[in-house]
């Protein structure tokens, strides 16, 4: 059996993350009132709990599909 490549998906969404927020900091020097904040508060901060959820999901994946791979070569 192949095995599936969870660890791209992962990287990605985390690099994606970080590069969000990277560049909204920058943003954030010229851009920075009450519409700035309600974008952060509404759109950007939401964002770190659903990505860390994801992740969690996609280790608890990696891990049954390791599972199964053994059954299958044992």
């Amino acid at each position: 059996m192949k095995p599936c490549d969870l660890d791209t998906g992962s990287a990605r969404l985390v690099r994606g993350l970080k590069d969000l927020h990277r560049v909204w900091g920058e943003a954030s020097d010229e851009w920075n009132d009450s519409v700035s904040e309600a974008v952060f508060k509404e759109h950007i901060e939401p964002m770190a709990p659903i990505v860390k959820s994801a992740l969690d999901a996609v280790g608890r994946m990696r891990g049954l599909l390791q599972e199964a791979q053994r059954d299958l070569e044992g």
